[in-house]
């Protein structure tokens, strides 16, 4: 077992610093690998920081890929879902008596961060499946973002093209305000916007939002404070008074200052961003949200984008001039997998039944697909793709998906599986006769189908899941 090199206690296997006397366990790397989705062995996980080649069992089983990044409280890892191979982020927590005096709060922090991204559907953040507790360790199972950092992306633009045009800043205040905008919708303050929290997606150039550890909301009584040096308002580092969302406005015109920039704005100074080569009106946008006075400053995020809209009237990427960067076109995006019928945004609704590209136009995400797998016995099992519109199961040939089995209690037309808005529920064709079961509960319906979800059908059971089309 390794030690301490500080006090010569003994380290828990991957803590990344001593549980005695909180020492940096500088020998403790987690050291970003190559891609690897075989392993000759597979290991349950075990007390401490998670290793490639581990199994993690929450409510899925996960095989951990890759660490990709190590906080001061744990790490962050890649894994992939075993039932269908999708790739995951997981965060992980490790319970150390180092940071008792501020432990509940950050199991607080945690544990909200872990219910705000499953409960949020908005595609400027990563979806949150799961939240659970082994080994001493909490763990957070969210989407992977195949994607670059906004910081890093910034740097090799401006390396290539010597400048950042005004019409990615416009893009970029557009898509960071419209997702702080849902944050405070919300009732929560973002209070961490920095590049270095924010992704861009490698496919789409989807702006997304990450790290939501900092997230405050009204009620909180003695919050924590963060503070990323040149982002953070005056305000944020005063807990007597209550955080507003004109806090995370000083954040996006920090960032789009040091975007148009190269340099960190100075906290407390008046940040007057003048370049005659960049348009007045972007200029004056970026100077009101750093004001120093927060009354002085937009109130709101939405504010912020409805002003930056007034300066575009169409595509991502305004003010087109010989230098300016070219929009991802649409077309070159990956085809769905799928039939096009069976597809669908689960953000906006967005469907085309004659269109074989795999990502929604408006949201830029991957579209949905939902799918039914039926286990007739141990060696047979039939696979459905369902129509994003209206699927009829049952054993009359006029079905959708037909299932033609004796005796097993299934009606013509027994169930119906439709699109509403974003989701696809379930209901009874039949509204006299208690024919379907959800997990085992009776329904008539409709009833949102949830990933995961078991659907009986008389005798039998069909497994509902929902997949990327692309």
């Amino acid at each position: 077992m390794a030690a301490c090199s500080t006090c010569g206690s003994n380290l828990i296997a991957g803590s990344p610093f001593c549980d005695v006397c909180g020492a940096t366990a500088t020998q403790i790397q987690v050291a970003r690998k190559l891609r690897q989705s075989s392993f000759d062995s597979i290991t349950d996980a075990k007390e401490g920081l998670l290793a490639p080649g581990e199994r993690l069992k929450g409510k899925h089983t996960y095989i951990i890929e890759e660490a990709v990044a190590r906080s001061g409280f744990g790490a962050t890892f890649r894994a992939m879902r075993m039932k269908d191979e999708k790739q995951l982020l997981i965060k992980q927590m490790i319970e150390q008596s180092s940071y008792d005096a501020v432990k509940s709060e950050l199991l607080k922090a945690f544990k909200r961060e872990a219910k705000f991204l499953i409960k949020t559907k908005h595609p400027a953040f990563p979806k949150g499946y799961e939240y659970f507790e082994r080994n001493r360790s909490i763990f957070l199972v969210m989407d992977f973002i195949n994607g670059k950092e906004l910081a890093k992306a910034l740097e090799e633009h401006r390396a290539q093209y010597k400048s950042i045009e005004d019409g990615l800043l416009v893009f970029l205040g557009i898509e960071i305000a419209d997702a702080l905008e849902h944050v405070h919708n919300q009732g929560f303050i973002y209070r961490d916007l920095k590049p270095q929290n924010v992704m861009l997606d490698g496919i789409s150039s989807r702006v997304k939002l990450i790290d939501f550890g900092t997230l405050y909301h009204a009620s909180d009584r003695d919050p924590l404070l963060f503070e990323s040096e040149g982002y953070t308002p005056t305000e944020f580092m005063d807990k007597s008074k209550k955080f507003l969302p004109s806090g995370d406005v000083y954040s996006l015109g920090a960032l789009l200052f040091e975007a148009a920039t190269g340099d960190t704005p100075k906290k407390g100074a008046a940040n007057v961003l003048k370049d005659a080569k960049r348009d007045r009106r972007l200029c004056e946008i970026i100077t009101k949200c750093l004001v120093v006075d927060p009354a002085q400053r937009f109130q709101k995020a939405r504010d912020v984008k409805s002003e930056l809209q007034k300066l575009t009237k169409k595509g991502f990427w305004p003010f087109r001039n010989p230098n300016s960067i070219s929009p991802v076109e649409l077309s070159v995006l990956p085809k769905t997998l799928y039939p096009a019928a069976c597809t669908f945004c689960e953000f906006c609704g967005f469907a085309d039944s004659s269109s074989q590209l795999g990502y929604c136009k408006k949201c830029r995400v991957p579209l949905k697909v939902g799918r039914v797998n039926l286990q007739i016995d141990k060696k047979t099992n039939k696979e459905f793709f369902l129509y994003s519109d209206e699927t009829i199961i049952g054993s009359s040939p006029q079905c959708h998906f037909p299932i033609n089995l004796k005796n097993m209690g299934i009606e013509g037309k027994h169930l119906r599986i439709f699109r509403r808005a974003t989701g696809l529920y379930l209901e009874t064709v039949d509204k006299n006769k208690d024919l379907t079961s959800l997990n085992r509960r009776k329904i008539i319906g409709p009833v949102e189908l949830i990933d995961g979800d078991t659907i009986e059908l008389g005798k039998l059971h069909l497994s509902f899941t929902v997949k990327d089309a692309c």
